[in-house]
């Protein structure tokens, strides 16, 4: 009898390889299928669904060369876009050798404008509330299929960990609701909360302040 995915043991963390670019690409385009800034760039379900891989996909590339993308073994069912100290801002430089610059292209143009323009109005606050030095978590995500299963933990815990022992902070955004307690739970103090006035997205920012000695005791996380 096959047991229920909530039962199984949680599937090993790994750094993604190449060849698995794709299956990672189409296992975040199922997770942000219903995701508000997804549904606002593809208003239609039909064509959200077949271009959002795209869209991934050199999200994907930009962690594979300039940072670190950890997903699940033995096939990816989610994955996470991490970005150090050295290479969190994106710039046309970095953009252009993962792919970013022919969103345009793949996406169509107004897709890629509407996509754009809430980052544009976001990157901000990414300047203002977190120092240089951090990590940045560019997308994370776990397919339906695997959600509630602690997959989505597991991809951020590694790097979270990681960041702590070098005494840095960690960042990331988002437009989706639920994932405002999730971020709470792991530690993440809510720093924005805005809605972007061109698409009406509610928008949060977090940051992920360093555990040290001094505030270990303070926290559950």
């Amino acid at each position: 009898m096959r047991r229920p995915l909530c039962l199984m043991a949680l599937p090993e963390i790994v750094p993604l390889r190449e060849r698995d670019l794709p299956a990672a690409a189409a296992a975040l385009s199922r997770a942000f299928h219903d995701d508000p800034l997804q549904t606002y760039v593809f208003p239609d379900p039909v064509e959200r669904a077949a271009r959002s891989p795209a869209l991934f996909t050199p999200l994907l590339r930009y962690g594979l060369l300039f940072g670190e993308v950890l997903t699940t073994a033995g096939g990816p069912v989610g994955a996470a876009v991490w970005l150090g100290p050295a290479a969190w801002e994106v710039t046309p430089q970095r953009a252009k050798a993962a792919g970013l610059d022919e969103l345009p292209t793949v996406l169509g143009p107004a897709a890629a404008e509407r996509f754009l323009s809430v980052l544009a109005a976001i990157d901000p606050y990414h300047h203002r509330d977190v120092p240089p030095a951090h990590w940045y978590v560019m997308v994370v995500g776990v397919a339906p299929e695997a959600q509630g299963t602690g997959i989505g933990r597991a991809l951020l815990r590694p790097m979270i960990d990681r960041a702590d022992a070098a005494g840095q902070p960690c960042y990331l955004e988002t437009a989706q609701p639920t994932n405002v307690a999730f971020y709470e739970k792991l530690g993440f103090d809510r720093v924005v909360d805005t809605r972007e006035p061109q698409s009406g997205l509610r928008l949060w920012t977090f940051r992920h302040s360093p555990l040290t000695p001094v505030n270990r005791h303070l926290t559950s996380r």
